[in-house]
Order: C-alpha cells, then sequence, then structure tokens
C-alpha cells in the first residue's frame, strides 16, 4: 500500500507541474477525470500503458515515479 501511495502522490505532483488539469489529463490519457483522481488517491492502479502515456505526457523519468527521495525518508 505504501508503494501505491507514493506513486499516487508522485503522479499528482508531475500532473500539476506540468500544467495539466485532471480534465485534460483524462482526455489525453483516453480515460475519465474519475480515474485521473483515483490513480492520484490510489484508489485504483493505471494499467502499464497508461503508465507509460502518463511519463511522456507529464515529462517525468520513471525512476522519479518509484525511487524513494530524502523527503520520502524524513516521512517515515
Amino acid at each position: 500500500m505504501i508503494i501505491i501511495k507514493h506513486f499516487a502522490e508522485r503522479i499528482k505532483k508531475a500532473r500539476k507541474e506540468a500544467g495539466i488539469s485532471q480534465e485534460k489529463a483524462a482526455e489525453l490519457l483516453k480515460t475519465s477525470q474519475s480515474n485521473i483522481s483515483k490513480y492520484e488517491s490510489g484508489i485504483l492502479e493505471p494499467n502499464l500503458d497508461t503508465i507509460r502515456m502518463m511519463i511522456a505526457l507529464y515529462n517525468i523519468d520513471v525512476k522519479d515515479l518509484f525511487s524513494k527521495t530524502e523527503e520520502d525518508t524524513k516521512h517515515k
């Protein structure tokens, strides 16, 4: 569950930093705004194809989604 929460937080942060709304992300990722919200809350896990599209859309490195940072360690 910790990994899903970590991933969800990173996806939300990346989307916001890219300046993309949930609605626009849903349109570009060919899903619903509700699903984007669930991905970002850790309620629903995106499939691998969706993760790949998110990485490209948000211009992020896959390592940034799954690796721990110093800040993550502090909140442990």
